[in-house]
């Protein structure tokens, strides 16, 4: 593959493209989410399960019944301590000091993905019950 840069109406000579995919290539996506994946696993050895959301669900249709929740058969319960999607990231924790560590843990993992947090778009959003 072969690519050419246009500044200001010039373009520069046609040169050879080691790396990547090519804009629009059904690999690109597939790519970038096995690279997620393989980073989530690497973030998950160093979050503490105290650090995570709770969730319960049962996957018989009845997702918002919130008595079939309280039921002891079928309900299903696991943590969540973050959401990913594209270039976007949302760490969840029950305290600021578990949202601290997982960011940090976060941080470092991106570090050596070579990915960056960008802080300037970051927030901290509180929801209070």
């Amino acid at each position: 593959m072969t690519a050419k840069v246009v500044v200001g109406g010039h373009e520069s000579d046609p040169f050879s493209v080691i790396a990547g995919v090519k804009q629009g290539c059904v690999l690109a996506p597939v790519i970038f989410n096995l690279f997620l994946v393989a980073v989530t696993l690497v973030i998950r050895h160093g979050i503490s399960m105290d650090d995570g959301l709770s969730i319960n669900y049962r996957l018989d249709g009845n997702l918002f019944n919130l008595l079939r929740l309280r039921a002891q058969s079928k309900p299903a319960t696991d943590r969540i301590f973050e959401l990913q999607y594209a270039d976007d990231a949302v760490l969840l924790s029950h305290t600021a000091g578990g949202l601290q560590r997982n960011l940090d843990i976060i941080a470092e993992a991106y570090k050596r993905a070579g990915l960056v947090i960008n802080s300037k778009k970051m927030e901290v959003l509180i929801q209070e019950s």
